[in-house]
C-alpha cells in the first residue's frame, strides 16, 4: 500500500494516485478489521446514548422552569 495523499487526510492505495485506487481492496482492508468495526459500533452507540441523555435532560429542564 502506498501512502501518497490523494485528498487531504486520505492516503492513496495505488501508485497511480487517487484515480487508480482499488476501492475493493480498501473496503476489504477497512471492513476486515473486526476490532475497528467493533470500536466504530461502540462509538456510535455511545454517541447515540449521549444525545438521548442530553435531549431528555433539556426536556426536564424546560419542564422544571
Amino acid at each position: 500500500m502506498v501512502a501518497e495523499k490523494s485528498k487531504p487526510g486520505r492516503p492513496s492505495t495505488a501508485a497511480g494516485g487517487p484515480w487508480h485506487q482499488d476501492h475493493a481492496k480498501m473496503n476489504a482492508h477497512i471492513l476486515g478489521n473486526a476490532m475497528a468495526v467493533k470500536r466504530r459500533n461502540d462509538q456510535k452507540a455511545a454517541n447515540h446514548a449521549r444525545a438521548n441523555a442530553e435531549r431528555e435532560w433539556n426536556h426536564l429542564v424546560t419542564l422544571a422552569k
